[in-house]
């Protein structure tokens, strides 16, 4: 397993819960996992970029997705050939559009209450788009073939505070490891059926 990505700085409290909880699932599925560390990540990563001659074009500063790909196939086809994995998974945490129903959001198999600050009872009834909180899974084969790519909803990062106007980030966002447990679980429901 590479290192968890997270999307922006606030998701990275989320990293160590989401290394354990995969660790632990998949452990608990029959599979010996084995996760790379940042530092060693790192340096094959850099390695594989420079050996393609950078991802971002020098002109423009545009992800060169040819090269990117390129990178990311041998940077898979070098941890496989050092560790003898069957597959490589490569975890993050990202954000995604959920889909909001009166006091529910709904997003990537996961249903969750959209939580109010300042409605009296804390609820308050919304119809519309929000974003919620996912695992995302990217699993590779040892040759660097992509295998299969898949999302499970964990949680809703915000909550909409009716005394500022503002959506903040949850200051109990990754206090709940049940809610990662889930996310985890979701995501990993269409390996266990291939």
């Amino acid at each position: 397993m590479l290192p968890p990505e997270v999307e922006s700085v606030e998701l990275e409290a989320g990293i160590n819960g989401l290394k354990q909880q995969l660790h632990q699932q998949l452990r608990a599925s029959g599979y010996q996992v084995l996760i790379l560390d940042q530092n060693s990540y790192d340096t094959i990563w850099n390695q594989e970029i420079a050996e393609v001659g950078g991802i971002y074009d020098s002109g423009t500063g545009a992800l060169r997705r040819q090269a990117y790909l390129q990178a990311l196939g041998h940077l898979v086809q070098r941890v496989s050939s050092e560790t003898g994995a069957a597959l490589v998974v490569r975890p993050q945490l990202v954000l995604r559009p959920a889909e909001l129903s009166g006091v529910s959001a709904v997003w990537d198999g996961q249903q969750r209450r959209k939580l109010t600050k300042g409605a009296g009872d804390d609820t308050m009834r919304h119809d519309g788009t929000t974003v919620g909180l996912s695992v995302g899974i990217s699993m590779f084969a040892p040759s660097g073939e992509f295998v299969l790519s898949t999302h499970g909803g964990a949680s809703l990062p915000f909550r909409l505070n009716l005394e500022t106007k503002r959506n903040e980030v949850r200051s109990d966002l990754f206090s709940n490891d049940k809610e990662i447990a889930e996310g985890v679980a979701l995501a990993l429901t269409p390996f266990h059926r291939a």
